[in-house]
């Protein structure tokens, strides 16, 4: 039963990310929840990304049903790894999320990230990270 709903949650999902997988126009600096986004398809790649105080932050490559690869800025590996969660290449996902613009970059923020059946809550619904002070970092 639960295979079967995490199929039709992933399906419902790939099928909502036939917009582009770009933002039109200029992503806000802040997280709007009305402009977010979902997407579905398989994991491409996996990046960690080493910051100055030492914690280590993750973003996948994820490539959409149109072919798109779609960077999506998840959080500090501390925090996954905490939820139980970790992402390897082929892995089957489904992100949430919205565009942000940090330091003239843009890039997808996910708040919800689904796997095998399972949610990793990343952020709540106004953008602002589940993690605490401790994992954080200035990227997010």
């Amino acid at each position: 039963m639960s295979r079967t709903l995490a199929v039709s949650c992933f399906v419902l999902l790939l099928t909502a990310a036939t917009a582009a997988a770009q933002p039109s126009g200029k992503a806000p600096a802040t997280y709007d929840p009305g402009a977010e986004r979902s997407y579905g398809g398989i994991v491409a790649g996996v990046i960690s990304v080493p910051l100055a105080d030492g914690t280590v932050s993750v973003d996948v490559d994820l490539k959409i049903a149109t072919g798109t690869i779609v960077n999506v800025h998840l959080g500090p590996a501390m925090f996954i790894g905490m939820s139980n969660f970790y992402f390897l290449m082929d892995d089957q996902i489904a992100v949430k999320g919205a565009y942000l613009t940090r330091g003239g970059k843009t890039v997808f923020w996910a708040r919800e990230v689904y796997k095998n059946g399972k949610t990793l809550a990343l952020r709540g619904p106004d953008g602002a990270p589940r993690w605490p002070a401790a994992t954080a970092d200035e990227r997010h």
